[in-house]
């Protein structure tokens, strides 16, 4: 049975009105049947079924204009819609994004759908913006330190029921980091954001530049604490929970070292055991319990969060040495330690100078076994990969696409970057149809340092060859394209993308799909066409030639986001951070470019920044160049043609002369939009 809208008020498509809608000449001759009846009897409206049984037609709707019409249409169904309705659709097209449970009106499911929406259609575009958060130095000062620049390690968090973002960063010695909140509109005009900058300053707590930086930062939001908290690891080997609070920023809560005092009457037996450098510190809430895996050179320290605020130094549950059973030789380094999510059962292992550098760690009742990841031959074959160096800071788990399994079930599945230039999705246990290999098809020799994930959808990587980045789709099915939305074509998708390897679907246009049938189910040659890969190449942008020349050669050593429904994420470079912010450019005056939900409409803070931090703020132009479908090929070595390097034009203007309609089609935001992309030949198949 089939249901259509008319006047407002939802009737059987029984199969006189099908023939009306077919175009049936003799439906002239066909008794007219009155809303909700079939052939003079009442029948069932769409507004007459149950809602478990709507909501099921409701995950088939494809966008959320066909949501926003539904709900319009009678009062029952914007009821359900506005009560469950947005719900349905933010878990039915945005499944793998870690989406929090609104807990106030401010941000109901409605504001959800809207903004991951949002977010969806610029990151397919490629709307980004960057600016610079460098150190602003001062006359007469010599700001030169062991080894160059520092390192940065960088974490963030967003609260959506405060609207407050925290991002904190180690800057060598030093510890930044700025608070930012939004602001409710008045008058339909926005807020200025709140923004407060804190800095802890090393050599005023007896840290040494180079000797003593951090190298392993995390957040922390737990109930025991009135304000945020963060982990501090350090390169001498101190560990400690401190204060993120604006009055106490950086104030030491507690130490986490395996030396007891003499009376303490412990019988863990760590006194003897060193902590060295602190390569890594992961978090893993689990249930009340908060865990801490903290990798040194040689062994995993598993800390739990002090149970009161009144512990100033906690010891090690256990510690793993590995030098005994897993390392290979003397030279072998333990260089980071992932919880693959779960309960604490399973850690993922980074080792260097040894033959299997990806391992990882089963924990039992009893005690632990150590494994090699398995390895896939049918991938191995495929992709002519081997098992040289891993990039250690790159270790990510990953949820399997449909899972219905929560962090609380752990995963099996991790993403990593290797030396060779590939990024590895592997199942750690055995293998598995998920087992894939990515690769930049236009420079496929550049690791990649630091990965980011956004669920099962898309990751971010970023390596030591200059400030770029590169976006990757996870090419698994996608359950929303923005391109649903907009109207019907009967051309291809333009401007024409750069793939290295693939080929254009073999698809001729056929007479009927000129639109849409939503009857038969049938989608038009353009709407059909924008979902596919071809269509939807992986992208790089650069932003060294955009820096400061201290700064041009800068590589990417950290990735973070304050969330999975953030429109903006961070990168730490050698030397300072960037800030990279989905923001469309103007097509027109009531064109939304900044996410009318989660997005801050004053993030660029252009000269030093407000408050007592020594940092300044930088407008960065990226040039964009799309990099093919992204999996990894034998050929990739081959010689191919350099793709067409897009740098951001002012706002377009050279394809202003065509209507928006036509441009609203383009692949790509309006800044990378030129005249050629218009041609009568740009559309041809």
């Amino acid at each position: 049975m089939l249901f259509s809208f008319q006047g407002g008020n939802p009737i059987e498509l029984n199969h006189t009105t099908r023939k009306e809608i077919h175009g049936n000449r003799q439906a002239t001759t066909t008794p007219s049947v009155t809303p909700g009846t079939a052939n003079g009897v009442m029948g069932p409206t769409l507004a007459d079924l149950p809602d478990d049984i709507l909501l099921l037609v409701l995950i088939s709707l494809e966008s959320a204009r066909d949501f926003r019409a539904l709900a319009l249409s009678c009062r029952r169904l914007h009821r359900l819609i506005t009560g469950d309705g947005w719900r349905v659709f933010v878990r039915s097209k945005f499944p793998s994004l870690s989406v929090p449970l609104p807990s106030r009106s401010l941000h109901g499911w409605q504001q959800m759908a809207e903004s991951l929406t949002w977010q969806s259609r610029s990151w397919d575009k490629r709307a980004l913006q960057f600016q610079a958060l460098l150190p602003r130095p001062e006359p007469g000062r010599d700001h030169r330190r062991r080894g160059g620049l520092f390192q940065p390690v960088i974490d963030a968090h967003f609260d959506p029921e405060t609207d407050q973002e925290l991002v904190i960063w180690g800057a060598g010695e030093n510890i930044v980091a700025r608070y930012r909140q939004r602001r409710a509109a008045a008058d339909g005009i926005a807020a200025p954001s709140s923004v407060l900058w804190l800095q802890s300053e090393g050599k005023d707590l007896g840290f040494t530049a180079g000797y003593d930086d951090v190298r392993a930062l995390s957040i922390i939001k737990d109930q025991r604490y009135p304000h945020p908290v963060f982990l501090a690891g350090r390169d001498n080997g101190d560990l400690a929970l401190l204060s993120a609070g604006s009055r106490d920023f950086g104030r030491n809560l507690v130490r986490f070292r395996p030396e007891l005092p003499s009376d303490s009457g412990s019988e863990n037996g760590f006194g003897d055991q060193e902590q060295d450098t602190i390569n890594s510190v992961d978090v893993l809430q689990s249930g009340p319990k908060t865990l801490l895996a903290t990798a040194t050179k040689s062994s995993v320290f598993l800390y739990s969060l002090p149970d009161d605020d009144s512990t100033e130094t906690a010891a090690p549950e256990t510690i793993f040495d590995l030098r005994r059973d897993v390392f290979e030789t003397a030279s072998t380094q333990l260089c980071r330690a992932t919880w693959m999510e779960g309960q604490g059962e399973v850690l993922a292992l980074a080792l260097k100078g040894c033959k299997e550098p990806l391992r990882y760690i089963t924990i039992t009742p009893t005690g632990w076994t150590h494994h090699a990841a398995a390895k896939n031959t049918y991938v191995e074959n495929m992709f002519n990969i081997g098992y040289g160096n891993i990039c250690p800071n790159s270790l990510t788990p990953v949820q399997p696409p449909g899972s219905t399994s929560t962090a609380a079930g752990g995963t099996n599945l991790l993403l990593s970057a290797w030396r060779d230039g590939t990024c590895r999705l592997q199942d750690l246990r055995t293998p598995s149809s998920f087992d894939t290999v990515y690769q930049d098809n236009v420079d496929p020799w550049a690791d990649m340092e630091s990965l980011m994930t956004y669920g099962a959808e898309r990751f971010v990587g970023g390596g030591m060859n200059g400030a770029a980045i590169k976006i990757f789709d996870f090419r698994w099915t996608k359950t929303y394209f923005h391109t649903s939305g907009l109207s019907c074509m009967d051309s291809v998708p333009f401007s024409q993308p750069s793939q290295p390897f693939l080929k254009p679907p073999n698809r001729k246009k056929r007479r009927h799909e000129v639109r849409c049938n939503h009857v038969l189910g049938t989608r038009c040659y353009w709407h059909e066409l924008s979902r596919h890969i071809y269509y939807r190449p992986n992208a790089s942008f650069f932003l060294s030639n955009s820096l400061p020349r201290k700064y041009s050669a800068s590589g990417i050593w950290s990735l973070t986001k304050p969330s999975d429904i953030s429109p903006n994420f961070y990168i730490g470079i050698s030397g300072g951070i960037i800030e990279a912010t989905l923001e469309p450019s103007p097509e027109s005056s009531a064109h939304v470019t900044i996410d009318p939900n989660f997005g801050f409409q004053d993030w660029r803070e252009t000269g030093p920044v407000r408050g007592e931090v020594d940092y300044e703020s930088l407008p960065l132009g990226a040039a964009m160049m799309e990099t093919g479908d992204g999996f990894a090929f034998r050929q990739n070595d081959r010689a191919i043609r350099f793709p067409r390097m897009w740098t951001p034009r002012a706002q377009g203007l050279e394809a202003e002369s065509f209507k928006s309609s036509l441009r609203s089609h383009h692949r790509l935001d309006h800044r990378y939009q030129i005249v050629e992309d218009y041609w009568p030949e740009s559309f041809a198949e």
